[in-house]
């Protein structure tokens, strides 16, 4: 019980520290992840330099990557737009910056996605939108939208190459 308190006359004495050490911490963090994601991060093109077909400003969403990335996710924090060529998937900030570690940061060309079906899942209805990379390799993302029937329209995979 006594280490307790001199635990507590501790924090009480030196609580400014702490704080300000503790602050510093986020700062610097922040910045770290903020650069790091401009160094490397997806480069999308102004919105209206684009014809846009669909988007939507507040649509949730997790990618099939891994276990974590299944867990996590996005909600009312992504953007998804469909251009004429592509499907860009994107959080806004300050969520952006954390796009690397849960795989919510995509440009996909529409003649790359192979598959659009509603999912079978019993608590909500995301849309499951697979496509492969410019590798080969196969991709999967769970898209929650407002309006899944206007992306589906937009998307209009049979004429996606004309």
């Amino acid at each position: 019980m006594q280490q307790f308190h001199q635990f507590l006359e501790f924090l009480d004495r030196h609580f400014i520290w702490l704080f300000l050490f503790s602050f510093a911490w986020v700062v610097i963090a922040f910045t770290w992840r903020y650069y790091r994601h401009k160094r490397s991060g997806i480069v999308f093109p102004d919105v209206g330099s684009e014809q846009v077909r669909f988007h939507e400003g507040a649509a949730s969403g997790w990618s099939h990557k891994t276990m974590f990335t299944r867990l996590g996710g996005a909600r009312n924090c992504l953007q998804v737009t469909v251009t004429h060529t592509e499907v860009w998937i994107r959080p806004f900030f300050p969520f952006s910056i954390l796009s690397r570690d849960f795989d919510l940061e995509h440009r996909i060309a529409r003649s790359s996605i192979t598959c659009v079906q509603p999912s079978q899942s019993t608590f909500a209805r995301p849309l499951l939108l697979d496509y492969r990379d410019d590798r080969g390799k196969a991709h999967r993302l769970s898209l929650l939208l407002r309006k899944p029937d206007d992306f589906l329209r937009a998307l209009d995979l049979q004429n996606a190459d004309k």
